[in-house]
């Protein structure tokens, strides 16, 4: 799983592509376009418990910290949207791995860090679960008021068109009301 933090396109040249014929010309005529995603990746995280979370089997991630692990890829591979809630451990006050698993450091999250100890020491990282109920059932209530994606945009191209023709006889009322305001002057 990935957070996308940057969407980008770029031209890869092959080892005996062509070069710009001219000089203003960013990419030449073997360039490949891409259209790429840099992402920071989130971590399994698998901390000793038996609370009902564990006994459902929530599934638990933390964000790697102080340095994010980032990759790039193609922006086919991204999916979609995955529902993550903070989660808020053995009554820990943030969202952040708390500080009594912080001897589990290099076996259970090698790439994460602990609270330090004390109040003020809420720099762990942060942790969240995945929201099986939105998952699988989704919003509360249906999308875009019932429509369908075609539905919706059938209606905007009709609502764009009916202000278009109103603006259109708003215009013609106004040009005819200008001579006439002006004659009586």
């Amino acid at each position: 799983m990935a957070r996308p933090q940057l969407f980008f396109t770029c031209f890869l040249r092959p080892v005996d592509g062509r070069p710009p014929k001219r000089a203003m010309d960013t990419y030449g005529p073997d360039d490949i376009r891409a259209d790429l995603v840099l992402f920071s990746t989130f971590e399994d995280l698998d901390l000793p418990g038996s609370g009902p979370m564990e006994t459902r089997g929530v599934t638990k991630y933390y964000e790697p910290s102080p340095t994010p692990i980032l990759y790039v890829g193609p922006i086919s591979n991204v999916l979609g949207r995955v529902p993550l809630m903070p989660l808020f451990l053995h009554g820990n006050s943030t969202p952040t791995i708390p500080h009594e698993f912080r001897h589990l450091n290099r076996s259970k999250f090698q790439y994460g860090c602990a609270d330090a100890s004390g109040e003020s020491g809420r720099k762990g990282s942060n942790v969240y679960e995945v929201n099986q109920w939105m998952w699988e059932f989704g919003r509360g209530k249906p999308r875009l008021g019932g429509l369908s994606v075609t539905e919706t945009e059938e209606r905007r191209i009709a609502a764009r068109t009916e202000a278009g023709r109103r603006s259109m006889s708003t215009g013609a009322r106004r040009s005819q009301i200008a001579p006439k305001a002006a004659a009586a002057k």
